[in-house]
């Protein structure tokens, strides 16, 4: 059994109502006091504060105890270590809400920088030094996966102080290394090296024109489209009178499904919403791509005709005639066949 399914959070439990501390008593040679949590359905769970070595220790530690309760800051959970937490956020809180490339990206960074670096240390033991030296690790390596755990853990722990997992966030204050250029928010990094110019363009358009991914070449090129936005383009999506498309799903793995869900040969081709709301948009078409999209419906509607009894998807704008929609690979294999 994994460590997130054996990790249960009841996080119900940091929804007490009321609370009494007792005072200082000795504890088996040492001292401590209690905690006790109550709830609105008048179940009381007491907690046990032991193992200082003075009174006057566990009498500090009881005061910082009063100051949390009082500011709503108290942690329930004090035993908690970062890859337990870190496998239930990403199973329980993020994969059911992500899309099957986004988990996948963010069960990378988990398991194979997060918890390696800072598995073992408990949640409300993290200092600020962790996260920096994690972020210094990961920039000598790559600063791509340097970023990406930033995003990662900013998003975590913020949860964690949510859920009162934490009190203080130990992400305030801490940045990448300086060496890490900071990127703009929502503002595209272009790489003019791997970037088509005018002349190119047009040369692959051409040479698109007998191929089967003629659409998907004028959709990427010319509309914007990301590859798996291009797979869920159907025909209804285009306004024919305002010569518009509407962007409003993609092609994928549907989240929490594995390939015996469906049918073979179609796992990755699922539709599923896209990844962000401002992905849901309208694209006016440029008068090219609509003429080329009306010629292609042309042989769309023959060929549904001439094979009327079949059962079509309208995933076409893509192909002449399929059951199926294209995978992710389709373009990739044609376009190879093709240069």
């Amino acid at each position: 059994m994994e460590l997130h399914q054996q990790l249960k959070f009841d996080l119900k439990l940091q929804q007490f109502v009321d609370w009494k501390v007792y005072n200082v008593t000795p504890i088996k040679n040492k001292f401590g006091y209690r905690v006790v949590l109550i709830y609105a359905d008048g179940t009381k769970i007491p907690q046990q504060k032991s193992g200082f070595a003075t009174k006057k220790a566990a009498n500090t530690d009881r005061d910082k105890t009063l100051g949390e309760l009082y500011s709503g800051t108290y942690v329930v959970y004090t035993s908690v270590k970062v890859k337990d937490f870190m496998l239930f956020w990403l199973e329980k809180e993020m994969r059911p809400r992500m899309t099957s490339g986004s988990y996948e990206t963010y069960s990378n960074i988990v398991n194979n920088h997060v918890i390696p670096a800072m598995g073992n240390i408990r949640m409300t033991k993290i200092k600020r030094s962790h996260i920096q030296n994690l972020y210094y690790e990961e920039t000598a390596a790559s600063t791509s996966i340097a970023r990406l755990v930033k995003t990662v853990m900013n998003t975590s722990m913020q949860y964690a102080v949510n859920k009162k997992i934490i009190s203080i966030n130990p992400m305030i204050d801490v940045a990448l290394p300086k060496q890490v250029e900071k990127k703009a928010y929502h503002t595209p990094n272009i790489d003019t090296q791997k970037t088509l110019n005018m002349e190119q363009v047009l040369t692959l358009i051409e040479a698109s024109g007998e191929t089967p991914i003629q659409m998907q070449i004028l959709f990427a090129v010319l509309l914007g489209l990301r590859r798996c936005e291009i797979n869920g383009v159907k025909y209804w999506d285009i306004d024919y009178i305002n010569r518009a498309l509407k962007v409003q799903r993609q092609l994928g793995k549907k989240p929490n499904t594995t390939a015996g869900d469906f049918p073979a040969k179609t796992f990755t081709k699922q539709e599923i919403g896209l990844k962000t709301p401002s992905s849901y948009r309208i694209i006016p078409i440029p008068d090219y791509v609509f003429e080329a999209i009306l010629e292609e419906r042309k042989v769309y509607e023959k060929n549904r005709r001439r094979r009327s009894g079949a059962r079509i998807r309208h995933h076409r704008c893509l192909r002449r005639y399929r059951r199926n929609p294209e995978g992710y690979l389709y373009a990739i294999r044609q376009y190879k066949g093709n240069h």
